[in-house]
């Protein structure tokens, strides 16, 4: 009966995920496509686009090559239709996370703290896209499941996450920040342990060993995919940390993760969150595992913060940290039980506004022009078509989903790697004066022809009237709502055909 509850219990969080690749309709960031789907399909089918992370070789191939696996094997099948290009990736996302859902309930126990997991709006919004950091989160809760000192692991011993850190941190260097501390606090208790003397003198061997075995998988890996020799770790650190290229993208301030990032990935959660370090500190005895959990979010917000570029999806590793401590303040209110239910069952129900809000109406307009693009396209001669998007770098996806070989550019964003004086790039240079790029690119430049499609958002399109003169609108789409409105992006994107 217990068995049957508990596999019960994944076919639930599985069918719950499932409902989220349907619902979650809207783009949030281009790393989404332009680090994993259009890296696969360039793999599996020889035609695409690498942006010049993996043009620098700063990234890993492992999630792009799990991927491009699934796309050949539909290939082979005659299935790769866009459809199935495009969801079936996000699918088993779905299913890796309702399987890092389970386990978080098998290690916390509370059914309050998955459904509070479940129902967090930024979760939600990112656990089944595309994205490294949904697939590093997914993976972390796993790790924590069975970790020997804050999970449930079967013995103290067990190196068992250790599998799962390694990869991560070959994949994603910067889950390190987090896992060190978590592997030094492993083996600095087992000396408190009582456990087999021969055991504990094995054990960091035996670290090395899975550590040795993980980072040659990913290398060869890496080796075979960009067809040369290259640690992609030690790129991303030379890249990232030693010439800062990060600020390139946006520079936030010091405590920006404090008082910006937690309320939004917590919701009203931050409020005891925040009661949360008095109550740790006066239980400080009956509440250790709490204490090393309030430690490691300190830890990795500090590092964190001390880096310049930053964004919320970075942190996301931290949310099952950040829900167990959060209850641990509601756990120890002095207040009635059923009391304590409402306002936890209040905390989660004020997400699901803001969760349905970001998930199906805001930023959704990027996804649904270029199935506009895609379907105008496939009924012309494809071999005579040219696409032109006039947008901030990378706001939409591209052959991913579009899946056929055109002639496409696009505003680039690269940042100033060569070291060029008084550099600007190519998006910059465009929206500093649209009608000066487009006469030297376009306009005047002979050996271009005008392209047969053009994509643009609104806010553009009116300063670039003249050049769109030519052109007829067959499509327009929701974007968002003009007041959320930021930068160069509009209310509607646009998409025209040359008449």
């Amino acid at each position: 009966m217990h068995l049957s509850k508990e596999f019960g219990l994944l076919l639930l969080l599985i069918l719950w995920r499932l409902i989220s690749v349907i619902v979650v309709r809207t783009a949030h960031v281009p790393d989404e496509y332009w680090q994993s789907l259009e890296v696969a399909h360039r793999l599996a089918f020889g035609y695409g686009y690498l942006t010049w992370e993996w043009t620098t070789m700063i990234r890993s191939y492992m999630y792009p090559f799990l991927i491009a696996i699934l796309y050949r094997i539909l290939a082979k099948l005659s299935l790769d239709y866009i459809l199935l290009l495009t969801m079936l990736p996000r699918v088993f996302q779905a299913i890796l996370v309702a399987y890092a859902d389970y386990r978080f309930y098998q290690w916390t126990k509370n059914k309050w703290m998955l459904i509070s997991l479940c129902l967090n709006p930024f979760w939600y919004y990112c656990a089944t896209r595309t994205l490294i950091n949904s697939v590093e989160t997914a993976c972390t809760i796993i790790a924590l499941s069975i970790h020997p000192i804050l999970g449930r692991a079967i013995s103290r011993l067990s190196l068992k996450y250790m599998w799962i850190v390694g990869f991560l941190c070959m994949i994603r260097p910067t889950a390190a920040i987090m896992w060190l501390p978590l592997c030094y606090i492993h083996i600095y208790c087992l000396r408190y342990i009582r456990c087999d003397a021969l055991e504990k003198k094995l054990l960091p061997g035996r670290c090395v060993l899975i550590c040795f075995t993980c980072a040659i998988i990913s290398i060869l890996v890496d080796c075979y995919c960009y067809g040369t020799f290259v640690i992609t770790p030690w790129k991303f650190f030379q890249t990232n940390v030693l010439k800062n290229v990060g600020n390139t993208y946006g520079i936030k301030h010091w405590l920006w993760y404090i008082y910006i990032a937690l309320p939004v990935l917590l919701g009203l959660h931050f409020f005891p969150f925040l009661i949360s370090f008095y109550s740790i500190y006066k239980q400080s005895f009956f509440l250790a595992k709490e204490g090393i959990m309030l430690g490691i979010i300190c830890w990795t917000l500090l590092i964190y913060s001390s880096l310049s570029h930053k964004e919320f999806r970075f942190i996301l590793p931290l949310l099952p940290l950040l829900i167990c401590t959060s209850f641990t303040s509601l756990k120890y209110l002095n207040i009635n039980a059923n009391v304590r239910k409402r306002i936890i069952a209040m905390f989660m129900c004020s997400n699901i506004i803001i969760g349905l809000f970001i998930s199906m109406i805001h930023q959704r307009g990027t996804l649904t022009i270029m199935a506009d693009l895609r379907n105008e396209i496939t009924r012309t001669n494809t071999s005579l078509t040219d696409t032109l998007i006039l947008t901030p770098c990378h706001s939409t996806p591209l052959y991913s989903h579009l899946h056929v070989n055109i002639s496409i550019r696009f505003l680039t964003c690269e940042p100033n790697l060569s070291n060029t004086e008084n550099y600007i790039d190519e998006a910059d240079q465009f929206f500093a004066n649209a009608t000066v790029w487009l006469r030297d690119n376009y306009i005047n430049n002979v050996k271009v022809m005008l392209p047969t499609y053009v994509i643009a958002f609104d806010k553009i399109a009116s300063e670039i009237s003249e050049f769109l003169g030519t052109y007829k609108l067959i499509a327009k789409e929701f974007y968002t709502y003009r007041s959320l409105t930021v930068g160069n992006y509009g209310e509607n994107i646009l998409l025209y055909k040359r008449v």
